[in-house]
């Protein structure tokens, strides 16, 4: 289904067609605020990752695998035209491939420079960098999907069916996005930064989110198909890292059991987000 924009131009509504634009893209940027208050929580004192640092890394890695899971692969396969098959399943695997490839060439190339340790200790350590990344590249294929809801609100062939998609997506990613803030801020929190610099750093890594709003606007039907491949990279680089960094990194300073019990409330948290919504 073509469910671009550019319908509106065609149309000689071009008005119409940047009333969708802003719309999406101011939904993109509250959704990216929402992000930022995830590192409120740490102003409590009995949260300081500070002092609890490898439980703050286990829990973030719950939460993060959470989201990878519920937000990205789930919505995903549900996306496919043939519903849970192969077919369906193949270019989700592909793009999860692709991001765990991507988060391993990052984390060499950041392993093997010299010039990046200053840097680490601003964004949490090696960890933490990685995690501003891997959370960057998540916020993609969500401003992406904003843009294709709110690109199909306002086509007149769609918009009966549909009606509301762009602001309830909006509103389900907004929400999500709090504990997925927090996922960020802990590493931050962790290294000492500020609760001033957590929150606007995990408000960074989601404003791909309005910036992926305008291409999608615009280009829905060329995006709709690739939602799949890009929600499995996200996922893909997310799940990587969870295993790669996080968790080797909590267990050096925590017992392996009380670090799976953080991961699981974490997981449980982010579960417990999405079947609200």
């Amino acid at each position: 289904m073509r469910m671009s924009a550019v319908w509106a131009v065609r149309a000689g509504d071009t008005g119409l067609l940047w009333i969708t634009l802003v719309t999406a893209f101011t939904a993109g940027i509250i959704a990216s605020l929402a992000c930022g208050l995830g590192a409120l929580p740490l102003m409590i004192k009995r949260l300081d990752p500070v002092k609890q640092r490898g439980l703050g890394y286990g829990f973030a890695g719950g939460l993060m695998f959470s989201a990878s899971v519920y937000n990205l692969l789930l919505p995903a396969l549900d996306l496919g035209d043939g519903g849970w098959s192969l077919n369906s399943v193949a270019p989700i695997i592909g793009g999860v491939l692709l991001g765990a490839v991507f988060l391993q060439v990052a984390e060499s190339r950041i392993h093997d420079s010299p010039d990046l340790p200053e840097r680490w200790k601003r964004w949490g350590g090696r960890t933490g960098f990685l995690v501003f990344i891997a959370m960057t590249i998540h916020s993609i294929p969500e401003g992406v999907a904003v843009g294709v809801g709110y690109a199909a609100d306002y086509n007149p062939a769609t918009q009966d069916a549909v009606s509301g998609m762009g602001t309830t997506l909006a509103l389900a990613i907004a929400i999500h996005n709090i504990p997925e803030g927090l996922a960020v801020a802990i590493p931050l929190r962790g290294a000492g930064a500020s609760i001033a610099r957590c929150f606007w750093a995990a408000v960074a890594t989601s404003l791909t989110q309005p910036l992926a709003t305008v291409p999608a606007v615009l280009l829905a039907w060329f995006f709709t198909p690739l939602m799949p491949v890009l929600m499995g990279f996200a996922a893909g680089a997310m799940i990587f890292l969870v295993i790669l960094e996080l968790i080797p990194e909590a267990l050096e300073t925590e017992s392996p059991k009380r670090i799976a019990w953080a991961f699981t409330l974490g997981f449980c948290l982010m579960l417990m987000v999405q079947v609200v919504l």
